[in-house]
């Protein structure tokens, strides 16, 4: 990937700026920083494990927890 996207050794570790999360908490793609390279929809096979800053459901997030009565369902 750092071929692919012209990313130098120094700058190999990313931040993630955004993901995708499903109703059941997995992410799909993810959106990540490498220095002042960007890089959209990245698949968790693009991705190689290194440390991994989790972070808890709140407020910031964007997070809401599953009795919160400001959380509405999509009509079909």
């Amino acid at each position: 990937m750092q071929e692919r996207y012209g990313i130098t050794e120094e700058n190999a570790v990313g931040t993630v700026l955004w993901h995708s999360l499903n109703e059941n908490g997995d992410i799909g793609v993810y959106d990540m920083k490498f220095g002042d390279t960007i890089v959209r929809n990245l698949t968790e096979s693009d991705i190689e494990e290194g440390h991994e800053a989790g972070h808890k459901r709140d407020e910031k997030h964007g997070a809401q927890d599953e009795d919160d009565p400001k959380r509405k369902k999509r009509k079909k």
